[in-house]
């Protein structure tokens, strides 16, 4: 048994998190709202993509309804069924924010959760700012646990393994679950936890992101109504950190987050695509104002630390869901067309003969040490570019891409985002769904009822020139 200061053993201190949480400070609060902004955002983006169409329509096939309200398809829902459409289309265009101590999304499968669990509920917008801390804190004190560096490695998609029970945990503190019905729904939560990254660039990787939701409403709903797991479920020595555990694991215990209640920021995505590729792409993009517009590149090369090219998988790519997965096509793209938007993903613009023929000039390689600038890289998902012609070497590197945490996007940019989101879904600036929408997430901590704050959203679905899942 894996036991933290004190004799407490990972399973009841992650309860602790969730049955006695801290106060919220107006900082925790900013970060739960800009989340439910952003998340909010890309899954009404990602509603007509097929693979929220094609989950949708086998849900459809069942012909139930419930308690929840699902923003995918604006249809009343059961709250597992709700959490699971809403987490997929979260998603969908791989939009999402990203959180560097889960290498992963946290909040595609917490915000579909939480809204699914309490607009059912219908409580306060404070309890839901509150239950996204509870899951978010749970999440980061599992990745810390697991060595989430080589359990990513090792091929297990985090978002999923680890958002199953940080989902598992939002949903009981909405639901007022005990401490031992919360370890229970832990401990049952753990044997729900899968997600393959080899299944990146597919239609599987936002369901990973959907089931993480429906699997952690489920793990709750069974722990709330009586039903067991082993209550040291997650530290046994056949629990989930000996399952999904990396050898070189960190010991520390140290505390979520600092005293000062501070929370750490998350990275906001500017592109619809791998956060791999995003430091990249700012460097191309850098690169391309400086390049000739006659110039003719002859070679690429794109360093990033070690580890970093984990999730870019597809090197070459064949539509648009594996060129966001593909480093190679991100840089191409960038250089080609100077931008990098929604419109960059499809599948004819990765099938043109010029930006496959410009890709296959991109050269890879992990540097330990970077081959521009400061010898030594200050994130993860760094990045250094280097475009040679004929008659220059043009060279830029990006540590921290527009949108990182240490570089956090404007209010401004952040309700453009918004806005830019739902007109691709249908919904034009102007309409309540946007305007009060955005109002009615910004301001949270303030609304009495979360049903109301859906009410407002799931408008947006009834627009007949909105596209239907039927």
């Amino acid at each position: 048994m894996v036991a933290e200061p004190g004799g407490r053993g990972l399973t009841a201190l992650v309860a602790e998190l969730v049955t006695d949480p801290e106060p919220l400070t107006d900082a925790w609060r900013d970060l739960g709202e800009r989340a439910f902004v952003d998340t909010v955002a890309v899954l009404m983006a990602g509603r007509n993509e097929p693979s929220v169409t094609v989950l949708a329509g086998t849900l459809d096939a069942d012909e139930t309804s419930g308690p929840a309200r699902s923003l995918a398809t604006g249809r009343s829902s059961p709250i597992r069924d709700a959490a699971l459409l809403d987490g997929t289309s979260a998603h969908a265009l791989d939009f999402d924010d990203v959180d560097n101590a889960l290498i992963g999304h946290p909040s595609a499968v917490l915000v579909p959760t939480i809204l699914a669990v309490g607009g059912a509920a219908d409580v306060r917008g404070e309890d839901l700012l509150v239950a996204y801390r509870c899951g978010l804190l749970t999440a980061r004190v599992l990745a810390r646990r697991l060595g989430v560096q080589g359990h990513y490695a090792a091929g297990w998609h985090s978002t999923s393994t680890i958002g199953t029970l940080a989902a598992a945990a939002s949903a009981a503190r909405l639901w007022g679950l005990t401490g031992v019905q919360v370890r229970h729904s832990l401990g049952i939560a753990a044997s729900m936890a899968a997600g393959s990254r080899q299944n990146f660039g597919s239609m599987t990787k936002p369901l990973h992101v959907g089931l993480a939701a429906g699997h952690g409403v489920l793990a709750a709903r069974l722990a709330g109504r009586g039903y067991t797991a082993d209550p040291d479920q997650l530290e046994g020595p056949l629990g989930y950190l000996a399952l999904f555990g990396h050898p070189d694991r960190p010991v520390d215990a140290a505390p979520a987050e600092p005293d000062d209640g501070r929370p750490a920021g998350l990275n906001v995505k500017l592109y619809p695509c791998c956060y791999a590729t995003h430091a990249a792409i700012d460097a191309a993009l850098d690169l391309a104002d400086r390049l000739a517009d006659d110039a003719e590149i002859e070679r690429i090369e794109v360093a990033v630390p070690p580890g970093a090219l984990d999730p870019v998988i597809h090197h070459r790519p064949l539509d648009g869901m594996q060129a966001k997965f593909s480093l190679e096509y991100a840089v191409a793209v960038a250089l080609l067309d100077r931008r990098v938007g929604l419109a960059s993903f499809t599948d004819e613009r990765v099938g043109r003969a010029d930006v496959q023929r410009l890709l296959r000039t991109v050269h890879l390689s992990a540097a330990p040490v970077p081959p521009v600038g400061e010898p030594r890289w200050e994130h993860f998902f760094a990045a250094a570019v280097t475009v040679r012609t004929a008659t220059a070497d043009l060279r830029a590197r990006v540590d921290q891409p527009a949108g990182h945490a240490h570089r956090p996007v404007s209010e401004a940019n952040l309700r453009a985002k918004f806005v830019d989101c739902l007109s691709g879904a249908g919904v034009h600036q102007g309409t309540g769904p946007v305007e009060d929408g955005y109002q009615a997430l910004r301001t949270l901590r303030t609304r009495p009822s979360a049903r109301a704050v859906l009410g407002i959203l799931t408008g947006a679905t009834a627009d007949p020139t909105t596209p239907t899942h039927r």
